[in-house]
């Protein structure tokens, strides 16, 4: 019987050598790390999506200070790295902005602020509304709500009504005038007097939601059934 042992133990066989580990990167040994721990401690977190360039449009500045901190959270920002926010905001400065900012940013006038709500107010000043209340007031007395649903309705008028400075009243007198006619109907039908905005917007989400279920149904959206003869 032939022997498969080998006759010279000092020298080894081409499958006994050792395998050698792969060059792997880093980031790869984590993923590697994370699929065998089932993932613990490495979820991934949604992808923040970059803010946009602000180009000095007055009406625009509020809007974009809000995607800002949005940002600013979701990057951990939301405290603190007031030095980062005050040179991540300066770099989407466009136009008009960036022009205001460029004497700043090269050096040939003192900063004048010393921390993030400090810019802010500062940038507010320079490159936004001229007269924030004056200039929501009249947007608020021309809002219509048109082809908008009263949902969207709502909540362009609410943003526009936290500048204001109206009393409660005056603020359900303009969001009533501004509604659809059916609804202005409705309203003057059920009798409320009440002078909540909210309470008036509530209602009439609920009732434009009545009135198209209502169409809906007379234009033959349920189908009858049909009986035997």
């Amino acid at each position: 019987m032939t022997s498969t042992s080998n006759p010279n133990p000092d020298t080894k066989e081409k499958g006994d050598e050792p395998l050698q580990p792969p060059n792997l990167t880093t980031e790869q040994i984590q993923q590697i790390i994370g699929a065998l721990t089932g993932g613990a401690g490495n979820t991934k977190k949604p992808k923040i999506k970059e803010r946009s360039t602000f180009h000095g449009e007055r009406d625009q500045l509020r809007g974009w200070l809000a995607q800002l901190s949005v940002y600013f959270k979701g990057v951990g920002w939301e405290t603190e790295y007031d030095n980062d926010k005050i040179v991540y905001a300066l770099s989407l400065l466009r136009g008009d902005a960036l022009k205001w900012a460029t004497r700043y940013i090269e050096r040939q006038q003192e900063e004048t602020w010393e921390n993030w709500d400090a810019f802010k107010d500062e940038l507010r000043r320079q490159v936004g509304e001229i007269d924030e209340q004056g200039a929501a007031r009249a947007k608020l007395m021309i809002m219509r709500q048109g082809y908008k649903g009263a949902t969207e309705y709502w909540n362009e008028y609410r943003l526009i009504a936290s500048q204001t400075g109206m009393d409660e009243a005056t603020l359900t007198y303009h969001l009533m005038r501004g509604f659809k006619s059916e609804l202005q109907d409705a309203w003057g039908m059920d009798g409320s007097d009440s002078h909540d905005p909210q309470f008036v917007a509530n209602w009439a989400i609920k009732k434009e939601t009545n009135m198209e279920s209502i169409r809906h149904m007379r234009h033959g959206g349920i189908t009858k059934e049909k009986t035997t003869p």
